[in-house]
């Protein structure tokens, strides 16, 4: 099952198994692509996955949540991230390449002043960020826009928004952290505003044929957040304005910051990359999320998190509770896990510990695995 191919959207993805986006810190100061994304990404294009999808990139300067991280916002950035596209599409067989694109809004680490759809304080950095005014939700709209452009204009096959964890998108999505009044808040269908702006605005650049999926949150893990219930009412609007795939996680940064072992995860840093899957987590820990936006949708739903053997994944897809595993703790350890699964070779599980040591190592210029013995790679 897991080596059969499925579309998403126009593109045809070669097998099932998607490499899900992780941030790099490869990036120049100015957010331009270096020799080790190309690394990187030749690596993992030879590993098997059928499509990869970049770490984020910033849309606006606005939304840049770290330091070295891969800019999209203007239109210098293009040859730096066909460097990228052409490094996938010439190692990896039939391999596609998606680029991630976001706006951190009050999540950015980087910035000292950041803006959000309300001036909701972020728990983690104590800041409260600035509300945005209309014209600068237009300004954010439009950015998202040109970076999908661009991202074709690259030689991408796809584009994902980020629109889970907390960022801007899920800032807008989510009743905790959207308070408006106007036409961008309060009601399920104004607070999906405006992603389907996005989407009606890129198609008028890219045409209906380029594929633009998205990552969203099943729930927010944080009173007065988004519930299962809501997150796939949403689901259920985005794939009618014409989103071509969904992947599915849960949690947004502050809820580290509450260590309370009654939000349904238990407290080992991001409820994203929870820790030591099988023996404190669960594995496939979103998996009934997953589920509940695949009784919903007819397009395809990516499920992510905590996936941690080949027998799993063929349950997975076997009982139909997703079409697709995105890995990426993983694919740091062992970026030919695909191909190792498909031929049968090694053990059934993954070499990885989900230890999270490789959430640090971007800080040392390269995202790498924090416990193999060799070096870092990049150095």
């Amino acid at each position: 099952m897991y080596s059969k191919p499925k579309k998403i959207g126009s593109i045809e993805i070669k097998n099932r198994f998607i490499r899900s986006a992780t941030f790099e810190g490869m990036a120049t100061e100015d957010g331009y692509v270096t020799d080790k994304h190309v690394t990187l990404y030749e690596k993992l294009a030879k590993g098997g996955a059928g499509l990869i999808i970049t770490g984020y990139a910033y849309v606006q300067k606005s939304g840049q949540s770290f330091e070295n991280q891969t800019g999209v916002s203007s239109d210098d950035f293009i040859p730096g991230l066909s460097k990228i596209a052409e490094t996938v599409h010439e190692n990896g067989e039939n391999c596609k390449v998606a680029l991630q694109i976001a706006h951190c809004g009050r999540q950015s680490r980087f910035l000292e002043n950041t803006i959000s759809p309300s001036a909701i304080e972020e728990k983690l950095t104590r800041k409260i960020p600035r509300e945005m005014t209309r014209e600068e939700i237009q300004g954010t709209i439009d950015a998202f826009a040109q970076a999908i452009r661009r991202a074709k204009e690259a030689g991408f096959d796809a584009v994902q928004l980020h629109g889970a964890h907390g960022y801007i998108i899920t800032q807008f999505l989510s009743p905790y952290s959207n308070k408006r009044t106007d036409d961008y808040g309060g009601s399920l269908e104004k607070r999906t505003k405006f992603l389907e702006e996005i989407y009606l605005k890129s198609v008028d650049l890219v045409g209906k044929d380029f594929p633009i999926f998205i990552k969203m949150n099943g729930v927010d893990f944080i009173e007065g957040g988004t519930t299962i219930e809501e997150s796939t009412e949403v689901a259920k609007r985005l794939e009618q304005i014409g989103y071509a795939a969904i992947e599915v996680s849960a949690g947004i940064w502050e809820v580290a910051k509450l260590r309370k072992k009654d939000l349904g995860w238990k407290p080992t840093f991001l409820p994203e990359s929870r820790m030591f899957i099988g023996k404190m987590n669960e594995p496939a820990y979103n998996l009934p999320y997953a589920e509940a936006f695949k009784k919903v949708l007819d397009i395809p739903v990516i499920l992510i998190g905590g996936i941690n053997s080949i027998t799993l994944v063929e349950q997975i897809l076997s009982d139909e509770s997703a079409d697709f595993i995105s890995l990426s703790r993983p694919l740091i350890r062992e970026p030919d896990l695909p191909n190792r699964w498909m031929k049968g070779i090694g053990n059934d599980t993954v070499d990885c510990e989900y230890c999270n040591g490789c959430l640090s190592t971007t800080a040392s210029g390269g995202l790498f695995c924090a416990k193999l013995q060799e070096s870092n790679p990049y150095s």
